[in-house]
């Protein structure tokens, strides 16, 4: 486990989880997060998370901070 930043993806009410993205840092993740934003009517979050990660890409996450 190790806390990384994540762009994650909330859809419902109340917000579920549906999909998370690891990113290098907090300025590209709010660069895609307001591109994303523009796009769907999904809410989306950078979030610092306590996460898996394997071959650069996020397994799974144990608790949203």
């Amino acid at each position: 486990m190790e806390i990384v930043i994540a762009l994650v993806m909330m859809l419902g009410n109340p917000p579920v989880l549906k999909e998370h993205l690891l990113m290098p840092n907090l300025s590209t993740c709010l660069s895609k997060k307001r591109i994303a934003t523009r796009n769907s009517n999904a809410t989306y979050q950078c979030l610092k998370v306590n996460a898996v990660v394997k071959d650069g890409k996020i397994i799974s996450i144990s608790n949203l901070d």
